[in-house]
């Protein structure tokens, strides 16, 4: 029997294809509910029990779901879209899933790239295209090289659609940030290009969920050029916003004392 989570979540695939052709906008509703979601997960990321996490990520999507049925099909798939990569984000800190990550997650992907294709000559919201680029690169996270050769790029179009679109997009600037600083130089990767991204997203952050995950982004680019004082300053304001017990603040704290950064450990977590 399918999760129920995975049934929730799962509410969009099931779109209807609309021939018209119109400005695609998201409501400012669902607006409200994204920033919900984002200040939610900084609360999930805090909680050292990946399992308890995802149980009150679980509680908070089926509250919500009678009303996000109501929302029109774009607002249903870019709150699907996001809610699936917090889910991730949760799932992945319990072993034995990632059969389930990449079933699940594979679907979305497909869902959501279908209707970007399908849609591709209106002018859409710059939350379609980050939360598709979003779906799809925790699912090429989980799969090899040749699946993300085959969304790789067409994911940075995305991030950096949504980025031209509004230029003061904190999200969409990290997210376009962590393209170029994982993909290999040759194939258009460019640390320096990510280093400034990361500096402008951190600048741009306009809420606690986004300065808190800027800062930390920050916090690993500091520990990169070794200056200890300011990774240390980055990370003091992420714990500040949410706890300073927080469990992912304590872990990353743990592999910078190992002597690795949080983009090296989770390269090598993806060869594994």
């Amino acid at each position: 029997m399918r999760h129920k989570f995975a049934s929730v979540i799962l509410l969009i695939l099931a779109l209807s294809v609309s021939g018209a052709f119109a400005d695609i906008t998201i409501s400012s509703r669902t607006e409200e509910i994204l920033d919900e979601l984002f200040y939610n997960r900084l609360i999930y990321a805090s909680e050292e029990d990946g399992s308890k996490a995802l149980k009150m990520l679980e509680s908070w999507v089926e509250g919500k779901k009678d009303e996000m049925e109501t929302l029109p099909e774009a607002d249903r798939l870019v709150l699907t879209n996001m809610i699936d990569c917090v889910w991730y984000n949760q799932k992945v800190r319990i072993s034995g899933t990632k059969k389930e990550m990449i079933q699940h997650l594979s679907a979305q992907t497909k869902v959501s790239n279908a209707y970007m294709k399908e849609h591709k000559s209106e002018k859409m919201s710059k939350w379609l295209y980050l939360s598709t680029g979003s779906v799809t690169a925790v699912y090429m996270a989980l799969e090899p090289l040749k699946t993300a050769m085959t969304y790789g790029y067409g994911v940075r179009d995305m991030f950096q659609t949504a980025v031209d679109l509004d230029p003061k997009f904190s999200y969409a600037q990290r997210n376009l940030a962590q393209w170029y600083y994982y993909c290999p130089g040759f194939l258009g990767g460019s640390k320096k290009k990510a280093r400034e991204l990361f500096q402008t997203a951190y600048k741009n952050s306009k809420n606690t969920a986004d300065t808190y995950e800027t800062a930390i982004l920050m916090s690993q680019i500091c520990y990169e050029d070794k200056d200890s004082g300011k990774c240390e300053s980055y990370l003091k304001e992420a714990s500040d916003l949410v706890s300073p017990k927080s469990a992912y603040i304590a872990f990353i704290r743990k592999i910078n004392k190992e002597g690795e950064s949080v983009f090296k450990y989770h390269n090598h977590k993806a060869d594994k």
